[in-house]
């Protein structure tokens, strides 16, 4: 494990080569999908840029004083941009805001660097206001942007950057990894392995926020409610989820996006396809609305949900997708003997 990062060891080697004046770009782009270790990673590029003290060529020691600020988030040739809080996109205020920063001199480090997270989030008008800084670099400036795909980005932003892409590890090497590198216990790392398809980072998030596994946990209870009564009980409990506090459509996003791993547990049990379920914990169930649907009705299940989250991702009203996608599943009744479960209300 170098730079204390479990697996991305291409990448980091890649990483390593660029803290070199010769090689080192004005801009950097990682992608790969959330919790895969996007930001760990341009952190600890950035920690080896400025390292006060390190060990080797390409390493930083974590303990310097320029190590501990940019842990912080205090270095004063660093900023971080991101979303503001209430905001789902970035804006172009906060990029031309950061280019009258990025214009200046580095304060006490050689370079002066931004990374940008989940530019996919950016405005179109933000995505074409940083093109300018990728044209015409300023001196001395590193851009690093972290996305989740490429192509979420437009071309003419891509094609100025050099391209990281990070995928997920192996299931059981993301689990061998949480146990010795996270000192989690084995058969917790394991589960959290699976249940994040190896991305360490949200399985880290996971274990150190147990309120999210019970979320989790919670989310797929609601779906086999679902799943047992009729479409009015659905759009009833839609009404209850919209008078709740916060943001209903990351409600929505969360829901959908841990039900769809519940969907293609179920259509790997009825392929009886040799690959790991996430939700192992679930098998039984799994297995039982397994035999009850087609593979083609499994399919169109999880094409649903993939399609619902894609809604949300356009602003389309989270009510109306949260319904036409409760309305769309199928309707399977309750398992028997069924199993203790909350009781069925959406009316509170």
């Amino acid at each position: 494990m170098t730079w204390n990062i479990c697996g991305h060891d291409t990448a980091i080697a890649f990483l390593k080569e660029h803290t070199q004046p010769e090689k080192l770009r004005h801009a950097y782009l990682i992608t790969g999908p959330a919790g895969v270790g996007r930001t760990t990673l341009a952190l600890a590029f950035i920690k080896a840029l400025n390292c006060l003290k390190p060990p080797a060529p390409g390493e930083f020691c974590d303990h310097c004083f320029a190590c501990r600020q940019i842990n912080a988030g205090a270095f004063s040739d660093l900023t971080i941009l991101a979303p503001l809080e209430g905001h789902q996109d970035l804006r172009i205020d906060q990029i031309r805001e950061m280019q009258q920063a990025l214009a200046l001199a580095p304060y006490q480090a050689q370079y002066r660097i931004v990374l940008i997270q989940d530019f996919q989030r950016a405005t179109a008008a933000a995505s074409n206001a940083l093109l300018k800084s990728l044209e015409e670099p300023p001196a001395r400036a590193v851009l690093i942007l972290t996305a989740d795909a490429q192509e979420s980005l437009l071309e003419t932003i891509a094609s100025r950057c050099e391209i990281l892409r990070l995928r997920p590890m192996p299931v059981d090497a993301a689990a061998h990894c949480l146990a010795e590198a996270y000192q989690i216990p084995p058969d917790q790392a394991k589960l959290l392995a699976h249940l994040t398809s190896g991305r360490i980072g949200a399985a880290v998030k996971l274990y150190q926020n147990p309120d999210l596994l019970s979320a989790y946990e919670d989310a797929l209870d609601t779906l086999a409610e679902l799943l047992a009564v009729n479409r009015r009980q659905r759009l009833q409990f839609v009404e209850s989820l919209s008078r709740k506090k916060g943001s209903l459509r990351e409600s929505a996003a969360d829901l959908i996006a841990i039900w769809l791993t519940y969907w293609r547990d179920v259509l790997i049990a009825s392929s009886d396809a040799e690959i790991a379920l996430v939700n192992q914990s679930r098998q039984d169930a799994i297995q039982w609305v397994a035999q009850q649907m087609d593979f083609a009705e499994i399919h169109a299940a999880v094409q649903i949900c993939e399609k619902a989250l894609d809604q949300l991702e356009k602003y389309i009203n989270p009510r109306l997708v949260l319904e036409n996608l409760l309305l769309n599943m199928p309707i399977l009744g309750a398992k028997e003997p069924q199993k203790a479960t909350r009781n069925v209300s959406y009316n509170d």
